[in-house]
């Protein structure tokens, strides 16, 4: 079994959306997205689908005003059936989806594949409909409200080919339906955390980011420490989503792998 890492382009913003206490609050930021294949012995798993291809056109046929609040830095190419293609993959090879969330960023590359179950968090299926004011920009509705949506709404931790080998399990707080996903392989088990932590740093220090990022910073501390306790009873990897250093720390598909 193996864990691909795509990086699918990015937006700038500034340090103060992962913490408006930060030192480095008024410093650019490159903001990467990626979305994960998980090769199974019985399936290709997309955990997330990266931004819909638009955005290496004109971001604003998604976004509408909300493209003025980020620098969205996306190119062709780096659109999920693209990234997958690298893999000598079609969007058909592709068995199941798990969405973390349904956030621009994440959820817009779901119309690519229906043929596939779509498996999300039932609450944030509901929150994405009808999205708090302070997260509706954020929310796109075209890319989740596609017709022919094989849904798999869960409610709670998911053995997604039953046998303990990829959980699905909900990390609230950044949304209020949000999950991550939990891959234990031959050499060791990797936690991806997509936005349930920003960066790991900051849920060490239990710095909480901007405060419309944060659904609640409740549920966000208590998945925070919920993933600390798989991460030690496991000796898990945390791979963010948008790890700042991703350079640095992520292997990058489709050239490196976690197995």
């Amino acid at each position: 079994m193996r864990v691909y890492a795509f990086h699918a382009g990015g937006e700038g913003g500034d340090m103060a959306a992962f913490d408006p206490f930060d030192p480095n609050v008024g410093t650019a930021i490159d903001i990467p997205f990626f979305f994960f294949l998980i090769d199974h012995p019985d399936g290709k798993v997309l955990f997330d689908t990266g931004a819909h291809p638009d955005f290496a056109s004109d971001p604003r046929l998604r976004l509408g005003n909300e493209a003025d609040n980020w620098d969205i830095r996306i190119q062709a190419g780096d659109d999920v059936v693209s990234r997958i293609a690298t893999l000598g993959l079609a969007a058909t090879d592709i068995t199941h989806v798990v969405q973390s969330h349904l956030h621009y960023d994440h959820a817009g590359g779901i119309e690519f594949f229906p043929h596939a179950p779509v498996y999300i968090h039932r609450d944030e299926l509901a929150f994405a409909f009808a999205p708090p004011v302070y997260q509706q920009g954020v929310y796109v509705r075209a890319d989740f409200d596609v017709p022919g949506v094989r849904w798999v709404e869960l409610d709670g931790e998911h053995d997604l080919f039953g046998d303990g080998r990829v959980i699905v399990f909900p990390t609230p707080g950044h949304s209020k339906g949000h999950q991550s996903m939990m891959v234990h392989l031959a050499g060791r088990t990797v936690i991806l955390l997509s936005d349930a932590a920003y960066l790991v740093e900051k849920m060490r220090a239990r710095a909480l980011p901007a405060g419309a990022l944060a659904w609640s910073p409740d549920a966000m501390v208590a998945s925070w420490e919920r993933i600390e306790a798989l991460e030690r009873q496991h000796d898990a990897l945390l791979v963010a989503t948008h790890d700042l250093k991703y350079r640095e720390r992520t292997r990058l598909a489709p050239d490196a792998w976690y197995e």
